[in-house]
């Protein structure tokens, strides 16, 4: 049985639905078209606030910030020069702040006294004024797991990092060798930053830091004293990888080498899965059939001590195979226990079905989740698998995606599933304690839902421990919607 749920209307609650989830309703009209995404923080004691930035019909940029309890009107509304290149939120010393980055400096916003303040002097990427959009840049993250903010930014050096000390000091600046690359192509240069992971890897407690370089690890060591090793440790990784330089002209080479049979495995990300300390990899298989015909698998390789330096075994301890590709794999601890599970899209990808979804105009979308298991593998068989569609239009090109969130809304402590199932009505089915991990029988929710699914985001709005939705939309869902946000806080 389904139950239908309507939310409509500023500040608006709605009806409980069968479990007691319901959502309240408020309308953000930011004034100019919202293009990045919100950020969310308390920039006033005792208060909660959303970070808005886009641009006005004159192309101008914009920064916003609404009180979350009373957004009619904005705290700040900043038109930022040129010489702010990007923003982020958080927490130094106790209070949390809005910052940008200048050529040569960050900057800090105090939104009491509505004045910049210089907060650091650094070397960064960003040397210039920017030319586009201002963009939020997480530069200021807590990166050793001791739940104290830190600083981190790119340079073309490589990570610059300083950690923030018990007292709301920063310690002294780290530069993290060979974590940038540079890469030169048809005269021009251009600098990127390798993704930066965290986790125990070698002999101690202490949480380093690592990048990866194709089928290298590269660790900095931590030494106490709120700092790292600025010059890594070389682990290799013998997982089939493709080398960086083998990377780099496989892609180089796209069109002129023979696609059919070829394999590609590359690591899609590093993260700690089973709750050790350890980070573990995630490798990526892609093989090519044809044109039309791909088929993927993800491979885990569980990190172990050894010795001095983490090690990974050659043989994969879980694999994911599919008879067709599989993309967008998130990883979450859905039931609570401490250990990462994972959901992935699938779509089916052949010739034949191929000119049957342009004839149809949508593509079948599956999604299946798995749970880790008790001796910190993943089943062969998804445990819950459900489906939506993917739609599109041959006149316009426009391409609706669905909405898939998975959060705990009812703040039970398990994950639930919220899923897009048709223009404007999500379906909500709610975490289980069994190995099916989500009810069977879902409830409807009516909302004005954009036609970019992922424009919706998940965050803890009003700090109560249930995860709430942040609604934006783009130009393609109209004028005046591309000016808006919503905010739906569950209760």
């Amino acid at each position: 049985m389904r139950h239908l749920v309507a939310i409509t209307g500023v500040l608006a609650a709605t009806g409980a639905l069968a479990n007691g989830l319901a959502f309240d309703e408020r309308v953000i009209d930011a004034g100019f078209h919202v293009e990045q995404s919100p950020l969310v923080a308390s920039l006033v004691a005792g208060g909660r606030h959303v970070i808005l930035a886009g641009r006005d019909d004159a192309h101008q940029q914009h920064l916003a910030v609404f009180d979350i309890d009373d957004p009619a009107q904005p705290l700040l509304d900043l038109a930022p020069g040129n010489h702010l290149i990007a923003y982020d939120v958080g927490r130094i010393a106790g209070q949390d702040s809005l910052y940008f980055v200048e050529p040569g400096r960050i900057v800090r916003f105090d939104l009491d006294s509505g004045k910049f303040a210089e907060f650091i002097a650094i070397r960064t990427i960003y040397g210039q004024q920017r030319s586009g959009r201002i963009m939020p840049i997480d530069f200021i993250r807590d990166i050793n797991g001791d739940e104290r903010d830190d600083v981190v930014v790119p340079d073309t050096a490589g990570y610059r990092v300083r950690l923030q000390r018990a007292d709301g000091t920063l310690g002294d600046e780290v530069v993290l060798e060979q974590s940038s690359a540079m890469s030169v192509s048809d005269g021009s240069v251009s600098f990127e930053s390798r993704p930066l992971v965290s986790g125990s890897m070698t002999d101690d407690d202490l949480v380093d830091l690592a990048v990866w370089r194709g089928d290298t690890l590269l660790v900095y060591e931590h030494l106490g004293d709120d700092r790292f090793s600025g010059e890594p440790q070389a682990v290799p990784l013998e997982l089939g990888l493709l080398s960086e330089a083998e990377m780099r002209n496989r892609t180089q080479g796209l069109g002129a080498v023979n696609q059919e049979g070829l394999v590609d495995t590359r690591i899609l990300q590093i993260e700690d899965l089973n709750g050790d300390g350890l980070p573990d990899i995630l490798t990526e298989s892609l093989l090519n059939l044809g044109v039309f015909d791909k088929e993927n698998d993800f491979r885990l390789h569980l990190g172990r001590r050894d010795g001095e330096m983490i090690s990974y075994f050659e043989a994969e301890d879980s694999l994911l195979a599919s008879s067709g590709l599989q993309y967008g794999l998130i990883t979450t601890d859905l039931d609570g226990d401490g250990r990462k599970d994972l959901y992935v899209r699938k779509v089916r990808m052949s010739f034949g079905r191929v000119i049957r979804a342009l004839l149809a105009g949508n593509v079948p979308l599956q999604l299946h989740f798995y749970r880790m298991t008790d001796d910190d593998t993943y089943p062969e068989e998804a445990n819950y698998v459900t489906k939506t569609n993917v739609s599109f239009s041959m006149s316009s090109g426009q391409v609706d995606i669905p909405a898939i969130k998975v959060a705990d809304f009812d703040g039970d402590g398990l994950e639930d599933l919220l899923m897009q199932i048709d223009g404007d009505e999500l379906e909500y089915r709610p975490g289980i304690r069994e190995d099916e991990l989500f009810v069977d029988d879902g409830f409807e929710m009516i909302i004005a839902l954009p036609r970019n699914g992922e424009l919706v985001t998940v965050e803890n709005l009003d700090d109560d421990g249930r995860a709430d939705l942040v609604v934006r939309y783009n130009e393609s869902d109209g004028d005046g919607p591309s000016r808006t946000v919503r905010l739906l806080l569950a209760r």
